[in-house]
This record gives C-alpha cells, sequence and structure tokens, in this order.
C-alpha cells in the first residue's frame, strides 16, 4: 500500500480509508473527508468518516482519526449500475464500509453470491451494493475508468490549476491595477466552471495578468501559486448578495469546492438548509450547506448580472446533444413489453442520420461473453440522469424509477409497506414490489436540463385514460378513487 502515500490530500477531499478489520484478509475501504492537510514531510492525515459513529453526550458524531497517508486513497467516482460476470473482482458495501470480493454466483432479480478470501461461505448481494474493485496505483485507477470520468472536478484531487495561456485579440476587458482582488477561471479538461480567488500582481502587455492566488499552493507547499493568465479568465469578485433566504429548487448557484467557486444548479432542497448542488460539467450532484453556497452571478458587458436557470430555445431539433465518444447516457427501448425502460450505455461513436453505436453497461450478448453492442437513434438517447440520494421513504402516488431486468423502469407508487418496500405500477408489467434501495426518484430531461417529478396529482395523470388505470389491481386503485383520503394518510 506504500504507492498510496504518493497522493497529495486537501482540506474537505473525499477519500476512502483502508482499514484491517477481523484478520488479516478482510479489507474494509470507509468513505471519510479531510479535515487537515498533511504538513510537509508528515506521514499521518487527520479524517472524518461519513459511515463510522460515535455517541458523546447524547449525540452521534462522526468518528475523526489520524491515519496513515500509505492507507488513504482519493474517493473513487460513482459508476452506473452495471451487470457483473463470474469471476468478477468486485467490492460489496456492508458494515458501513467497501469490502474486497469475488463473483461466485449469478442469481435471479440482479443479485450475485459474492465470496472471500480465507472465509469458506460467501454472501447474497444485491447489485445495487457492489461495484468494480479498483486499486490506486500511482495516481491513477486499476483497471482504468472511462475516459469522461478521469476528467470530472469531483474525482480530481489536488492537482494545482496550470492554465492554459491563449493568445485573444479582445482587449475590451477591463484593465486591473495591481493588488486588485479578481476572480480567475480555469480551462483545464476538469476544472470548467470553476473560479479561483486571486490578486493582481503584474500586467504582460495589454491582454495578460501576472496573479498570485490565495488558496493555491506550489507544489512544494512554500509558497502561493503564482501564473500569467489570459484577460478573458479574468474577472473582479462578485459583490456579495445576501442569502438570508433558502435558495430555490433550479437556482443557479456557486459552491464551494476544492478551495474555488463551482458553477451548478440546486437540484434538491433539504431540510435544515442544506441543497443537492447538480454540475453540468461533471454530471454530478453533491450536497453543501447554505453557507457553502452564493447566489450565482455573470460577469457581461462590466456588469454584474445575477444568474438564473438556463432554458434552450427552438425545436427539438437545435436542442440535440451532441454525445462524444465515451460519454455516459441511457437508452431507452420502444420494444413491445419494454416501454418506459431506460437502460445505462457509453457512447462507442457517432454513426450519422442521427446515430450512435452504444454499449450497454447492464445488458449482454446471447452468449453472455461480452456487452451488447448496437446502433440507437438520437431521439433514444438521454445523459445519465444526476444522482439524487433519496434517504427518507418514497410517497404514496410519488413517480419513481425502479431498477428491475437490468434497467430502469418508470412508474409509480401505488402501496407503502413496512421495511421500506413499495409496489410500484407499471404500463407494461402492471405492479411489482421493490425494495428502497431499488429505486430513485424519477427525472425528466426537458429543455435541455433534468426536471424532478413532483408526486403525482392523480392516478389518470399518469395512466392518461380510464382503460389504462382500469387494467392495474382493483383492489388498489378502485379503493383509491372510492376513497382517496385513507391512502393520502399513509
Amino acid at each position: 500500500m506504500s504507492h498510496l502515500s504518493h497522493t497529495h490530500f486537501h482540506k474537505g477531499d473525499q477519500i476512502e480509508v483502508l482499514k484491517l478489520e477481523n484478520g488479516p484478509n478482510t479489507l474494509t475501504y470507509y468513505a471519510a473527508a479531510v479535515l487537515r492537510s498533511p504538513v510537509k514531510q508528515r506521514t499521518k492525515i487527520l479524517i472524518e468518516y461519513q459511515t463510522l459513529m460515535i455517541i458523546e453526550s447524547d449525540c452521534q458524531k462522526c468518528v475523526t482519526e489520524l491515519v496513515d497517508l500509505a492507507s488513504v486513497r482519493p474517493m473513487p467516482p460513482r459508476e452506473l449500475n452495471k451487470c457483473f460476470k463470474m469471476g468478477d473482482s468486485v467490492d460489496v458495501y456492508c458494515d458501513n464500509g467497501w469490502q474486497k470480493g469475488t463473483v461466485k454466483d449469478i442469481l435471479e432479480n440482479s443479485k450475485y453470491v459474492v465470496g472471500f478470501d480465507g472465509k469458506s461461505e460467501g454472501i447474497v448481494a444485491e447489485q445495487c451494493n457492489l461495484r468494480l474493485h479498483r486499486e490506486w496505483d500511482d495516481g491513477s485507477w486499476v483497471p482504468p475508468l472511462p475516459e469522461q470520468n478521469m476528467s470530472s472536478p469531483m474525482d480530481m484531487k489536488s492537482r494545482k490549476v496550470k492554465l492554459k495561456i491563449k493568445c485573444s485579440k479582445r482587449l475590451s476587458e477591463p484593465m486591473f491595477r495591481m493588488g486588485t482582488r479578481v476572480e480567475v477561471k480555469s480551462d483545464e479538461e476538469g476544472y470548467n466552471g470553476a473560479w479561483y480567488g486571486a490578486f493582481v500582481v503584474g500586467t504582460i502587455g495589454n491582454d495578460k495578468f501576472m496573479v498570485q492566488y490565495q488558496n493555491l499552493v506550489t507544489d512544494d507547499e512554500t509558497a502561493p501559486l503564482r501564473e500569467v493568465v489570459n484577460t478573458e479568465h479574468v474577472r473582479p469578485c462578485p459583490p456579495s448578495v445576501p442569502s438570508d433566504v433558502q435558495f430555490k429548487l433550479f437556482e443557479k448557484v456557486d459552491a464551494w469546492f476544492n478551495e474555488g467557486w463551482w458553477e451548478g444548479e440546486v437540484s434538491e432542497v433539504l431540510y435544515g438548509f442544506k441543497y443537492k448542488v447538480y454540475f453540468s460539467s461533471s454530471n454530478e450532484t453533491l450536497e453543501f450547506n447554505h453557507s457553502g453556497l452564493r447566489h450565482h452571478q455573470e460577469w457581461n458587458n462590466g456588469k454584474w448580472i445575477k444568474g438564473k436557470s438556463m432554458k434552450l430555445k427552438g425545436n427539438k431539433t437545435n436542442q440535440r446533444l451532441k454525445f462524444c465518444k465515451g460519454t455516459i447516457v441511457e437508452v431507452k427501448s420502444d420494444e413491445v413489453g419494454f416501454q418506459g425502460a431506460w437502460f445505462s450505455a457509453i457512447i462507442i461513436k457517432k454513426m450519422g442520420n442521427g446515430k450512435f453505436l452504444v454499449q450497454y453497461q447492464s445488458l449482454l450478448t446471447d452468449d453472455g461473453t461480452d456487452f451488447l453492442t448496437e446502433e440507437a437513434s438520437a431521439s433514444d438517447i438521454r445523459p445519465s440522469p444526476p444522482h439524487i440520494q433519496h434517504a427518507y421513504p418514497f410517497k404514496l402516488l410519488e413517480k419513481v424509477d425502479a431498477w428491475y431486468s437490468d434497467g430502469w423502469w418508470f412508474g409509480c407508487i401505488i402501496k407503502v409497506h413496512k421495511n421500506m418496500k413499495y409496489t410500484v405500477y407499471f404500463q407494461a408489467t402492471e405492479e411489482l414490489e421493490f425494495h428502497h434501495s431499488e429505486l430513485r426518484p424519477h427525472q425528466e430531461w426537458i429543455d435541455g436540463r433534468w426536471v424532478a417529478s413532483s408526486k403525482m396529482s392523480n392516478v389518470e395523470s399518469m395512466f392518461g385514460n380510464t382503460s389504462l388505470w382500469c387494467q392495474c389491481n382493483q383492489k388498489h386503485l378502485v379503493s383509491l378513487f372510492s376513497n382517496p383520503y385513507k391512502f393520502m394518510s399513509q
């Protein structure tokens, strides 16, 4: 594990800590966050676990610990729900951490038998609690991640910003005097949408500045980082806008993350002045406290303009997305019996005529030796929706996507059971029962952005007409229309 110590971490970085549990053969990775960067030539780092708790003064708190750098690695990025093969090396989430194992058998309903080294018995694990096992080796993941995840700002750890200098004929940008406090953006891959505080320490010609960053340091950590940047990458610090009231759903905000302000959009308003923020540059969602956000503002023609949620204009043809090779997407099926299902896939290449070659991440070829590859129309493809953590129970009549037969199926909750279980109705397959972990909040891709579906006002709004909802189990739906208050109170 000594190769892990070469990675440098900063305060706030999301990491995993490797611990030996119940003997030398049981290695468990626990999610954590860096509380304090290690001092130069120190071999330990102060961290706070996210899933290990202690009780102090009748309050539950996260465990903090000083751990060896050799046992720390970056947090692996979230990957798609994908099916696994016999013999695949995987991590299983159990006992608040990830344990390494091997797929020994494949069961029905997306379940697997996973075995562990040194143990005679394995466990049955659901697909949503598995991930492909990867090792962090000298600054990279083995096996390697898909190309698009490698550039995610939530994955890249503590790489110093090195701005690319581009010659520009634009001389209309404001000139800043020495000592002026500014914000500088990066066009480096993986850092799009981030602004860093700095001071102007010199001018170079008419279109470049020498800046000194406030929160970024040199590689040897002996001095603040200085760089030459183009005028178009510099703007004044935005004025302070009071944010005493809650931010609104879909409001554009800047989130403080990894020593900079990142442009995002509020995708969910939580209790206790907390929010889920979606970052389009990485297609990821993270949770922030109210104090970690500010109102988004744009510097336009020498004036500050408050940012609003973006809506694309024009017809659907003009709104067609340009999917690049390696992009994670979801593909829908129009086959009879599969309507309403979306399957995770990766773009292999553009075929022309509005078609793409995609490789599914949860569907196998007939012989089961490889993932299925086929052509798909652009109209049947959408970006992979942002992850929304839904820790609290779903409600009656709430729209959801259910993980079933290797895909996400759109449905409606028609009954809430005990032990976090639900009965979900589908137009194509009628009704089935699911556990909470097999569901996700339903989202619609509308006008170039993700919109979370609100609770249905009535069942007919989902089924479209009387003949459709009558096909459902009369035990639930007929009773619902005859006495709706009985169900609403559950």
